[in-house]
């Protein structure tokens, strides 16, 4: 494991990084095209998102998400068969937003809480319908990976 320093003031913990210059370079022009003002909040960003990544590994996981599909409103029946699946998917489906992007495109952002696996299947589902011109899914967890040390999640 790395040499590690715990700061007893503010209860961080420094530790040092190897890395070859060029990668170092490469991200650190990242940092700055993102706005970042410091590799240590940029590396605390990326180790939360490795966690979370990893919390939802789990099928069971408790997640929310947000699936954004773009639909031909022209198609036969098809604002049917997607509310069809909304309601069927009622406990998973928070709320909805509908933008007309043009006349025969419509956007649909769905707001959904569940279980991963769950969440994930209904996003197939409804983005394999035909009609359907492309869907993408965004999951985070529900629950804070340090949830347990950070007391978030107490009632």
């Amino acid at each position: 494991m790395a040499h590690t320093k715990t700061t007893e003031d503010t209860g961080t913990v420094r530790f040092s990084v190897s890395m070859e210059p060029e990668l170092l370079a490469r991200f650190d022009e990242s940092l700055a095209d993102a706005g970042y003002e410091s590799r240590s909040k940029a590396l605390r960003d990326l180790v939360r998102a490795r966690l979370a990544d990893q919390a939802l590994e789990s099928p069971r996981a408790e997640a929310v998400g947000v699936l954004t599909y773009i639909y031909n409103h022209d198609s036969a029946g098809l604002a049917r068969k997607l509310m069809r699946l909304e309601h069927e998917h009622h406990a998973e489906t928070v709320s909805t937003v509908h933008i007309h992007l043009d006349r025969h495109s419509c956007l649909e952002v769905l707001i959904m809480r569940g279980r991963a696996g769950r969440l994930r299947a209904f996003a197939d589902r409804l983005s394999a319908t035909r009609g359907v011109r492309q869907g993408r899914l965004a999951l985070a967890p529900a629950v804070c990976p340090l949830a347990r040390e950070h007391h978030h999640n107490r009632p």
